[in-house]
């Protein structure tokens, strides 16, 4: 089996808020239908990372649906790491440095 289970780094939590934010100032109950998303996201990713595909070094991307945000996490032999939520209609050059600065 390829499962694993999933961690997310704390500034994630930043970056889900920003999200949660964003849609709830623009539909009713938008904040919680983000929330549920991203949730059932994360449970793919830990059901079989591989998956998603790799976007650039060792980073997979998983879209969360309904939405123009996406998942980006690494692979450690127990486990998956987020490392960010982001807009993924940005620049794919600004989401790849914005990424890569908060792998520590």
């Amino acid at each position: 089996m390829n499962s694993k289970p999933v961690v997310a780094l704390a500034h994630v939590s930043e970056d889900v808020q920003i999200a949660y934010d964003y849609f709830a100032a623009r539909l009713s109950g938008g904040g919680d239908k983000f929330l549920e998303r991203y949730f059932e996201s994360t449970d793919q990713i830990a059901l079989n990372p591989w998956s998603f595909s790799v976007k650039f070094d060792d980073y997979h991307r998983a879209l969360i649906l309904k939405s123009d945000f996406a998942i980006y996490y690494f692979q450690e032999p127990a486990r998956s790491v987020i490392i960010a939520v982001i807009n993924a209609r940005r620049h794919p050059r600004l989401i790849r440095d914005f990424v890569r600065t908060r792998r520590q």
